[in-house]
């Protein structure tokens, strides 16, 4: 956003700037084709639409951006969207506060009572307000989505963790009564049952097999998966 001071009266126009406004250049290759503003008032409403029309533009690209992702967020649900996200609400609320003094300006304008501003300038420069407007409006919508789409995303990684959380915790409930019996089974101590039968270990492995089998159906009955 670049900024552009102006005094204007009757008969004289001066402004002063930073760096290179394009509304401010457009017009000054229409007077140089010959084709420019007539008089100050139509300078005045002439550079005002020019802002709110490259403003507009602006707008359209944060929608489509935001529509973008919503999309992306809905078929992928990455991660990495988050930043896009937050990029795209810091960018509206940047634009969101030049755009509201500006509206601001237009209303006092339109309401000021300047002799070298008629009506018709006045109905042409609230054409424009009420533009600009709508683009407040739709970019208080577009912060609207970029949060609603972001919460969506952040709902979406959060089941997911859940779910890996999830499956982690049942097979762990799984092999945790498995875990305790081998090990033991395995301390290396006298009194272990079964170091003399020959059939000790296959028994073990059918115990533990039932084990399994019981767990996955009291799981099942459970409707823990």
């Amino acid at each position: 956003m670049v900024a552009i001071r102006l005094w204007v009266d009757n008969e004289r126009i001066i402004s002063t700037r930073e760096r290179v406004l394009y509304s401010a250049r457009d017009i000054a290759e229409r007077l140089d084709a010959g084709k420019g503003p007539a008089d100050t008032a139509d300078f005045l409403v002439t550079l005002a639409d020019r802002i709110v029309w490259r403003i507009n533009d602006t707008v359209d690209q944060c929608e489509d951006l935001v529509a973008d992702l919503e999309e992306q967020v809905l078929e992928a649900g990455s991660s990495s969207l988050r930043f896009d996200l937050a990029t795209v609400r810091r960018q509206t609320i940047t634009l969101r506060r030049y755009l509201a003094p500006q509206r601001d300006a237009f209303a006092k304008l339109i309401t000021e009572k300047i002799a070298w501003f008629d009506d018709d300038s006045r109905l042409r420069l609230r054409e424009v307000g009420d533009r600009l407007i709508r683009n407040i409006e739709d970019l208080d919508a577009v912060r609207e989505r970029a949060a609603v789409t972001q919460e969506e995303l952040l709902s979406r990684l959060s089941d997911q963790i859940n779910t890996r959380m999830y499956v982690l915790s049942v097979v762990a409930a799984i092999f945790l009564p498995l875990g305790f019996l081998t090990g033991l089974l395995g301390i290396n101590v006298g009194g272990i049952p079964g170091t003399d039968n020959p059939w000790a270990f296959l028994i073990f492995l059918l115990f533990i097999i039932v084990i399994f089998i019981g767990q996955m159906l009291w799981f099942r009955s459970k409707k823990w998966f």
